[in-house]
């Protein structure tokens, strides 16, 4: 009995000193919940001022969108305005230069018309002359005599004056009102010829405007895609610097873009002196740019990171996924990287000699927002 008495002695020591390490245990764990209590009250607040934050970059994201569509809806207007109005000026000119000719020969008409008013008055003159001089009376006296003589006389004198007509030859009697309907007919061409004229400036000067307005347009979004370009080069090659330059073409002509790139460690330099890889790089993210700046709803892709090595295509494959949110895209590769960041992937087989069979697999994502983009092998 006083073994069995000592030994529970011992464990109830021992019961003791664990009730004792429990009760430390618990004051220090009520502690820590406290302490986390309080940190889940920060969280909660920060939490709240994070969403409103998002609420607000989505309706300015939003906004961005819809002005973004507006421009370039506005863009699109114009470039088929500017169409439309090279197209007028271009006939515009034709009709010009049709008129041009018209008025040409219009114009040379009428100087022959008046050439042949100015012999029939000389001849008319030369025949008054001939009356005076032959039978001493004036054209006035005789024009409205009449003569009371026998047939064979008057049929001689007939014979007479027919051959003084033939002798003054053929005479055009509506001389006059022809070239007066010809002046007239060049009054109104040469009116027509100024209108189209004055038309002509205005379409000049309306091209020359829309000129401007594009040449606007082109360093507005020459600017931001330079500066996105920039930021992706230095995301994929963890540093360094990219931009784009405009080079003057010949004169009349539109300017060209070379493109520098700076990789981390080396000197500027342009893209025909960077290697096959590097240049695979910096033309992805030149053209990743150019998405993020105008957004198309449709891409198609074709082996264009097949020289890249498994890091930087894992770069790609993200750039890809981010793209794929805004972008449906389509992606022709054999690379196993890129397949692997596709949410449905399209092959061909041939089970059977000689015919082929298109095979289809949805990947499942755990991300639901995810979009969806197709990769074909």
């Amino acid at each position: 009995m006083r073994v069995q008495l000592a030994e529970l002695g011992g464990t109830l020591d021992a019961l003791h000193a664990r009730i004792d390490e429990h009760v430390n245990e618990d004051a220090a764990l009520g502690g820590r919940c406290n302490q986390l209590q309080g940190e889940i009250t920060v969280l909660d607040g920060e939490l709240h001022l994070l969403a409103h934050s998002l609420e607000e970059a989505q309706g300015e994201r939003e906004a961005l969108v819809q002005r973004q569509g507006i421009t370039r809806q506005r863009l699109a207007d114009l470039d088929s305005e500017r169409g439309a109005l090279q197209q007028r000026l271009t006939d515009a000119e034709g009709r010009w230069r049709q008129l041009q000719e018209t008025v040409g020969e219009v114009e040379e008409q009428a100087h022959r018309l008046e050439v042949r008013h100015a012999q029939v008055e000389a001849e008319l003159l030369a025949a008054q002359r001939r009356i005076s001089e032959e039978f001493a009376a004036s054209w006035e006296d005789v024009r409205d005599v009449r003569l009371a003589t026998s047939r064979d006389e008057t049929m001689g004198r007939i014979e007479a004056l027919r051959g003084l007509v033939a002798a003054l030859g053929p005479v055009n009697l509506r001389a006059v009102d022809e070239h007066q309907a010809l002046q007239t007919r060049v009054d109104v061409l040469r009116t027509q010829a100024d209108d189209l004229a004055r038309a002509k400036a205005a379409l000049v000067a309306l091209v020359e405007r829309l000129d401007q307005i594009l040449q606007v347009k082109f360093m507005e979004t020459y600017q931001a895609v330079n500066e996105e370009f920039n930021r992706l080069f230095v995301r994929l090659f963890a540093g360094g610097r990219a931009h784009l330059l405009l080079v003057d073409g010949d004169p009349g002509t539109e300017p060209g873009i070379e493109i520098e790139a700076q990789l981390p460690g080396k000197k500027m330099r342009s893209l025909s002196a960077l290697s096959g890889g590097e240049r695979v790089l910096v033309a992805l993210s030149l053209i990743f740019a150019m998405l993020r700046v105008h957004p198309s709803p449709f891409c198609i892709f074709d082996e264009v990171e097949a020289a890249l090595d498994d890091a930087n295509t894992k770069k790609f494959t993200t750039l890809l996924r981010e793209l794929a949110e805004r972008t449906q895209v389509l992606i022709i590769t054999h690379n196993k990287g890129s397949m692997e960041a596709a949410d449905v992937l399209y092959g061909v087989t041939m089970e059977t000699p000689g015919v082929s069979k298109i095979i289809s697999m949805r990947l499942t994502r755990t991300d639901p927002a995810a979009k969806e983009a197709a990769a074909v092998s």
